[in-house]
Formats: C-alpha cells, structure tokens, sequence
C-alpha cells in the first residue's frame, strides 16, 4: 500500500482507492478499507438500518465506531448511460475529482457536507465509486420545505455563493440543496459531475441553472413554489 506523498489521508493500490477524514484515521485502517471496504460499509449500512432519499439516488445511514454518523452513496451514471453502465467506471477519477471539489468549496466557505470517506474499488476492468458524507442532523432537503419562504431565500444565497466561485454543477436542483431549520441554513450536497470553473458564471450560465432548478420543482410539484420570480431577477 502506498501513502500519498501530498496528503497523509489518501491511498492508493492497483485495484482501490481510499480517502479517509483526518479524525476517522485513529480508528480507520488503510489496508482494512482497501481490502474489504464495501464489506464493511455494507455492515454499517445494515446495523444503521435506515435509507435516505429515494429512487436511483437513495442513500445510507452509517455510523463509524468512533460515533460520526455519515451518508454512503455509490456513484452511478446518469440518462441512457445509467442503463448501460449502472454503477460501473473506468478509473476512480470521478470520485477523486468530486473530493477535491468538495474540500475546494468548503475551503471557501461553501456548506457541503464534509467527506469521511471516498472508496474506489477495481472489479474486472470497471470500478465502483463510494462516498460518505457527513450527515447534517435535522435537515430536510429544499424541495421538501417548499412551502418556506426561508428555506428558499436560503438556497438562493448559497446558489450565489457558489455562481460567484465558478461551480457548474448540472444536478443543481431543490432535492440536492438540504435545509436545516434550526441554523436557518443551506446546505448543498451530491458534486458528483460538478466542476469549478475559473471564474464566475456568466449570464447564460447562471440562466441555465437557475432554469433547471425551478423545473424540478414544476415537474415535481406541480408548481413554483412563492418567491420564485423575486429569486430569478436577484440570482441573474
């Protein structure tokens, strides 16, 4: 097993890939998570015993022996490409882009669930892609506080805090943004495919997504929900 010489919290085999938390170290081994990982997120995933979300992109409650309670997600490709290759990738690069994203964000401020740890694991020719984030306690998803004016002007915020940081992130819609009532704050979650650009976004970018967020709500839902129009004009 070899250590990354730029980050004591990476390593790396022919046939996996492992990023653990620095405070998940003193009770994560390497060589166990490299060799056996997805056995034992599975034993976490089945002693937490609880599924968060829904549909293809449902995740799992874990909770690690030192007591940090996380979200496992196995990566899966999306549109036609999920129906011909699930869950499958060529390299772990996917993953590895998608931690980097996220310590980038929350370098910058940006709330996104910390990652406790990211797995790749070689199968054959193709590779499985595993990501535990931390689990923001007592938040519902965007989509699902619609009817609080609060919860939405919160997403526009943290929409324009990261338009500003150049972040194109193509699944940004209300299902992936979380609410938490009791710090009035948002929360955005799942970067799998995002990327940073190197500056802001720009008009037609910003449309774009702007766009795309509201058109869940109105496939979903029904409807947009009150305050959209004021949130368009501000965010554009």
């Amino acid at each position: 097993m070899s250590e990354s010489a730029t980050t004591p919290r990476t390593w790396s085999e022919p046939h996996a890939w492992l990023f653990v938390a620095p405070d998940l170290l003193a009770s994560a081994d390497g060589s166990a998570w490299l060799t056996d990982g997805e056995a034992h997120l599975e034993k976490l995933a089945l002693a937490a015993n609880r599924v968060l979300g829904e549909g293809r992109g449902a995740a799992r409650s874990v909770v690690f022996t030192h007591g940090a309670a996380g979200v496992w997600r196995v990566n899966r490709h999306g549109g036609m490409l999920g129906n011909l290759q699930g869950d499958r990738y060529l390299s772990p690069e996917r993953l590895q882009l998608e931690v980097e994203l996220s310590e980038g964000l929350r370098a910058e401020q940006v709330r996104t669930p910390r990652v406790l740890l990211a797995l790749a694991v070689k199968d054959g020719k193709t590779w499985r892609q595993h990501l535990v984030t931390e689990e923001v306690a007592g938040a519902e998803t965007v989509f699902a506080a619609r009817k609080n004016p609060a919860a939405l002007e919160a997403a526009g915020q943290l929409m324009h805090q990261v338009f500003e940081l150049g972040l194109w992130a193509t699944d940004l819609h209300p299902d992936n943004l979380l609410w938490c009532e009791q710090d009035q704050s948002c929360w955005l979650i799942d970067l799998a495919g995002a990327k940073r650009l190197p500056q802001p976004l720009d008009a037609a970018q910003r449309t774009a997504r702007i766009d795309r967020f509201f058109r869940y709500y109105r496939k979903h839902a029904g409807e947009e929900p009150e305050g959209a129009t004021r949130l368009r004009e501000a965010l554009r």
